[in-house]
């Protein structure tokens, strides 16, 4: 007997059969991706090391920035003391000493005794800028060289080894005093100029001296 068409029972067919990935597939997409992640690991680690290289670079020039602005005003805030007191100013080329009414300790704004001095460290090769206040030195900055000196400029711009010179009539303190050192053979010039009197006020006692 012939069953009519719409009678037949409905047999239902997926129109695709799904499947997995193979082994092999799955071997293949886990090589390329260990091959990505380790290019993309090799570049962050050279940029972790330029960042750290240069990131080292930049603190050891804004440090030494901040150390000569220190060393600028300080020399700026030098004050003379009175004739024959215990800190009139006295340089050489390794070290000068004098008051400072800008001193990096608390002691902002009144006259305070100073002293900038150079120093060779044996163990490093290099040069060393070390402040003095009270009792405690601290090196602030280093050159990578042993040429450093100080010198000293009189009114007419001419240049001293020492302050006062040996020979003529000066002020106690010098017009400008620079620092020239060397770092890995590249020169290093660093000018500051007292901002105050250069000799001290008279007291009473001594415009007594001055009256006939």
């Amino acid at each position: 007997m012939v069953i009519p068409y719409r009678l037949r029972p409905y047999r239902f067919t997926a129109p695709f059969a799904y499947r997995g990935f193979t082994l092999i597939e799955v071997l293949v997409v886990l090589i390329l991706v260990a091959m990505v992640s380790g290019i993309l690991f090799q570049a962050l680690e050279r940029a972790y090391g330029l960042q750290r290289r240069f990131g080292t670079e930049l603190f050891r020039t804004q440090q030494g920035q901040m150390a000569v602005d220190w060393y600028r005003q300080t020399v700026q805030g030098l004050y003379p003391d009175l004739a024959g007191g215990r800190n009139v100013f006295k340089g050489s080329d390794r070290e000068f000493s004098s008051l400072s009414i800008n001193p990096l300790g608390l002691d902002y704004g009144s006259p305070t005794p100073i002293r900038w001095s150079l120093h060779n460290n044996t163990d490093t090769g290099a040069t060393e800028l070390i402040y003095r206040e009270s009792t405690t030195d601290t090196p602030l900055i280093a050159w990578r060289g042993k040429d450093a000196k100080f010198i000293y400029l009189d009114a007419q711009q001419e240049p001293h080894d020492q302050w006062p010179p040996s020979l003529g009539l000066f002020p106690q303190l010098p017009s400008q005093i620079q620092l020239m050192a060397s770092d890995d053979a590249t020169p290093i010039a660093v000018v500051a100029t007292p901002m105050g009197p250069t000799e001290p006020m008279l007291r009473p006692q001594d415009m007594l001296l001055f009256v006939p």
